[in-house]
């Protein structure tokens, strides 16, 4: 057992070496170390160590996170599935010892090591989501899933299979708000579909600081099973359901809008169009009105959604027509209970119901647009299931403000409600207007995240340009160029975009 012990402790050395190793010695001893513990028996691994316990209870997950791992996987490998009676066995079930230790292990691991055990990573997830899942406990794997996806890649930016799996076990235990840490990063990298790629060449260690995930997060690395058009299609769903619970309106349009404008080669999958029914209600939700689908989808895609989805299209009809025309929400309820057939198996009820209860708040926020004031009582005629209930519009004007949605101030001449004046402010005054440090702050945040964007963005660039398809169109173009520019043609043609910038910043600077 010490001999064994000493084995699995060799790498990486501790206390560390004052000079760091090279990437290609790091990567040559990580890969011998696995190497050799795929030799060891999983009964070796499991076996008591003297005076006690086992190797887990030795072996410290933060600085041997491979041994450990490897230990860990074959100890639920060899655990009994069933106890006697024939139920399943509690040996790692939320709230075990060895529960523990796998929860331990994912909030602790090196995230430079693990990417050399990447498909073991994955094992231990879906072992963890299952175990969860099979004795009614889900939301026991979502801290630990939670610590895992974002300690192999802390910016998030890079989409995984363990992401799916995430948010399917947090909308099945209706933790929205324990998501949150995953989905509010942006995915901006899928990983590669094989390791025939040039960026091997720019990053052939594993070990090596990368610039960004998506070049460590490969096949070769195991850290993502093998993605299918579904994938993240329902990662997108499921985000977006959860932004919905907590009536986060504009994320979970984000999101949808991405799941109906994903490509698609002949016919709208099934994903799709459950997608595009909730964008509509959301879209009324979040904005008042129907939204025009993006220009990006194809007719043809278009045609379908609005074909599969009419009921919905018209009961969007219905809610933007009622407000423009100042009608009372007695159509709009009509044709709600008219469609429950739809709403109940598609699972958008509660959105429907939602979205009658909205309809008055957007019917005042509507009377903003056209008119500086009014009066309760002109309100109240204009908006409220009952005209000649002055005090009842007054207390949900108070309370629409208050709450942030509606921007005006109510002033109160009289104890008459019909009396009160509601006078609706621009962004620049009334209540939520900003100061300047606020507007400061605020553009501070949007200039971080342009920053970002445009970081992924060059990374992207960078991608494409190495791909085989781009370089072999690119020999082609300088090709057809060299030969136009023997013939004759003018090279002024040829003038990239940057020099027509530079003749418009000049025709500028004249001004």
């Amino acid at each position: 057992m010490d001999s064994l012990l000493h084995q699995l402790l060799s790498f990486p050395p501790h206390p560390e070496p004052a000079k760091p190793l090279p990437d290609s010695e790091y990567d040559k001893h990580i890969k011998n170390l696995v190497h050799h513990i795929n030799t060891i028996p999983a009964s070796k691994l499991t076996s008591e160590v003297p005076g006690g316990g086992d190797l887990l209870d030795i072996i410290d997950p933060s600085k041997n996170t491979l041994p450990y791992l490897y230990t860990l996987l074959a100890h639920i490998c060899g655990s009994p599935s069933k106890q006697k009676g024939g139920s399943t066995s509690d040996m790692f079930s939320p709230g075990s010892a060895l529960w523990q230790k796998m929860v331990d292990f994912m909030e602790r691991f090196d995230e430079r090591q693990i990417r050399y055990a990447g498909t073991e990573l994955r094992r231990l997830i879906d072992v963890t989501a299952i175990k969860a899942q099979r004795v009614s406990q889900p939301w026991a794997a979502i801290p630990p899933l939670r610590s895992a996806i974002l300690r192999v890649d802390e910016s998030g930016s890079t989409f995984t299979s363990s992401h799916t799996l995430f948010a399917h076990l947090c909308l099945e235990a209706r933790a929205y708000t324990a998501a949150l840490p995953v989905l509010d990063h942006n995915i901006f990298h899928f990983p590669p579909t094989t390791n025939k790629s040039a960026e091997n060449h720019m990053f052939p260690f594993l070990s090596s600081y990368h610039d960004s995930s998506s070049t460590f997060i490969t096949p070769e690395s195991g850290l993502s099973a093998k993605l299918d058009y579904r994938d993240h299609l329902l990662y997108f769903l499921y985000g977006a359901m959860i932004y919905m619970g907590l009536k986060k309106w504009k994320r979970a349009l984000f999101f949808l809008e991405i799941v109906i404008m994903s490509p698609v080669a002949s016919n709208i999958s099934k994903i799709q169009v459950d997608a595009y029914k909730k964008w509509v209600l959301v879209s009324l939700l979040y904005k008042g009105h129907p939204s025009s689908l993006p220009k990006t989808i194809n007719q043809h895609a278009t045609k379908q959604y609005h074909a599969t989805c009419n009921a919905y299209d018209g009961l969007a009809e219905v809610f933007k027509d009622g407000i423009l025309n100042e009608e009372s929400d007695q159509r709009l309820v009509a044709e709600a209970t008219a469609g429950e057939a739809w709403w109940a198996p598609d699972f958008n009820r509660g959105l429907v119901v939602q979205l009658v209860t909205a309809f008055r708040q957007f019917s005042v926020l509507q009377l903003g647009k056209t008119f500086a004031a009014l009066t309760m009582a002109d309100i109240a005629r204009r908006t409220s299931p009952d005209p000649n209930d002055y005090a009842g519009t007054g207390d949900y004007v108070i309370h629409l403000i208050s709450t942030g949605v509606l921007n005006a101030t109510i002033s109160q001449p009289s104890n008459d409600p019909a009396s009160w004046i509601l006078r609706f402010s621009d962004s620049t005054s009334g209540p939520l207007s900003h100061t300047e440090e606020q507007q400061h702050q605020h553009l501070e945040k949007q200039t971080r995240k342009i920053n970002l964007l445009m970081e992924h963005i060059r990374e992207a660039e960078r991608k494409l340009s190495l791909n085989k398809d781009y370089i072999s169109e690119a020999k082609k173009a300088k090709k057809t160029r060299h030969n136009d520019l023997e013939g004759g043609m003018d090279e002024s043609q040829w003038m990239t975009h940057g020099d027509a910038y530079e003749h418009d910043e000049d025709m500028m600077a004249d001004l």
